[in-house]
This record gives structure tokens, sequence and C-alpha cells, in this order.
């Protein structure tokens, strides 16, 4: 049995943190503990939380000023007691089987690929049947991120980048991956991630922060990556960083072009 413990940070998001602690609550394998991480929030996170009752330990950490969601995520793995820590964010839910699924998987990293996709009523706006290629093709290519679908092994946690407000989970897989630790992909649809106006990855941020893990690991692009980098440039509309890119692409393994990004791609360019 591994003791499991969960973490959320959470800012200022009273209006989702109880579904996401019910859905840790309602799991079929529960963990050894939960850790909610106040980040500064100026809402009424506090008074929620003051009564709350569950069938594991818990405990909130409060930052006295918003640090970010790395650095909370950081504090939650360094304060918890088990050997591996499953992280969730605020505004998603694991499904009842999530924990009981990372449970079986040995690694260093395990990763449950998110297929469904939830409004702030919790109804599915859609269910993605997206097939995903080889692991080292899914790292370099930005395929991987979500934190709610990660679990770690404690002793060898290599913690979110905090210099990054945005892509520090696309970062820390290719941190794992540069260093050999073993990574493990589950793909039994066991979270929820929920989509909504204050997504950060609907920001221009998010594209400014691609560019830096870019820099940061541009010793080992290859194609995927080049391509991953020229789709999120055509969404936010740079136009010549994406035709740069996908040239780069191209000369790299012009096979790496298949028809669902060719078409992500071609969508795109008239809109820039």
């Amino acid at each position: 049995m591994k003791c499991i413990s969960v973490v959320i940070p959470s800012y200022n998001a009273s209006k989702f943190l109880l579904k996401a602690i019910n859905s840790v609550k309602n799991q079929t394998y529960l963990p050894k503990e939960l850790i909610v991480i106040d980040d500064g929030s100026t809402d009424n996170t506090k008074e929620l939380l003051k009564d709350i009752k569950l069938p594991f330990d818990f405990r909130l950490l409060t930052n006295e000023k918003n640090k970010g969601r790395s650095y909370s995520r950081n504090l939650g793995a360094k304060e918890s007691v088990c050997d591996f820590v499953a992280f969730l964010d605020a505004d998603d839910i694991y499904f009842p089987h999530h924990l009981e699924e990372l449970s079986k998987e040995k690694g260093d990293l395990v990763y449950s690929i998110p297929r469904t996709f939830i409004d702030e009523e919790d109804k599915i706006i859609r269910v993605s049947k997206k097939a995903y290629p080889d692991l080292k093709s899914m790292i370099l290519g930005g395929m991987v991120g979500y934190p709610s679908g990660i679990m770690v092994k404690k002793e060898c946690f290599l913690a979110f980048n905090e210099s990054l407000h945005q892509r520090e989970d696309w970062e820390l897989f290719l941190r794992y991956y540069k260093n050999n630790l073993d990574i493990k992909i589950i793909d039994k649809n066991t979270v929820g991630i929920r989509e909504h106006g204050k997504r950060t990855s609907r920001s221009k941020e998010y594209f400014d922060y691609t560019m830096k893990v870019y820099e940061m690991h541009k010793d080992i692009a290859d194609a995927n990556m080049y391509l991953s980098i020229s789709e999120t440039a055509f969404r936010f509309k740079e136009k010549s960083l994406g035709f740069e890119f996908l040239i780069k692409a191209l000369k790299q393994n012009p096979k790496a072009l298949d028809i669902r990004r060719l078409w992500n791609i071609i969508k795109r360019i008239p809109k820039v």
C-alpha cells in the first residue's frame, strides 16, 4: 500500500475548492493526508475550511502573500509525510479511481492523461479521444502537463520551477526526462480539467512562458518540440515565429507533422 499525500495549491479559488476536496474524499484509494496551501488568498478560503471534516489527515498551510502555484506545490511536497505526492489544482477534480490507478504504477513520476474537460458547473464539455505517441514525443512535444494528473516519488522530486508562472508542468517533465528518471504514463481518464474564463492557459503569458521553457531546454529540442511551439505561436498570433518553428520541424523530420498537427496549424494561420 502506497502512502500518498495530496497537495492542492489555492489562490482565491473558493468557488471550486470544496469540489476539488470532495473529489479527494470520494477516492476508492484514500490518501494519508490532504494539504491545502492558501497562497495569500483574499476570498473566504479560510472560513470555508475552518470546520472541514475528512476521512484522512488535513492541514492548511498559509502563505502570507501570493507566491505562486509552483512555490505552493513545492511547499506542500516538502511538508508532506508520505513517500508519494499527488497534485491537484483547486479548480480541477479527481474521478473516484484516480489515486487507485496511480498507486498501481511504479515510477518516479506517474502521469494520468487528462481526457475529460468540464465547465464551472461540472458538466462535461468534451472527452478527448486524441491518440498519443511514444513517451519521448509526448514530453518534447509538450503533450504533458496538467499538474492534476501528476504523482511524484518524494525522494527524487525535482520540484516545480518557481520562476515560471505558466508551463512549469511541462518544464518539470523535461527535467525528469533529461535526468533519466522513470516516467510512467497511464490513460484511464481519471481527472477532470475545469475550463473557465480565468484559466491561465488562455492568456498571452502562456506563449511567453512557452518560449522561456524552450530557451531552457533547446539543447534537446527535436521536431516535436518545434511543432509544439509553432502551434502555440500561431494560436497567439505570432505568425513569424509560427512559420520559423514549423520550418525547423520540417527540416529535422518531415514525418513528425501528422494530420492532427497539420490541421491545428492550418486552421490557425488565416486568423493571424
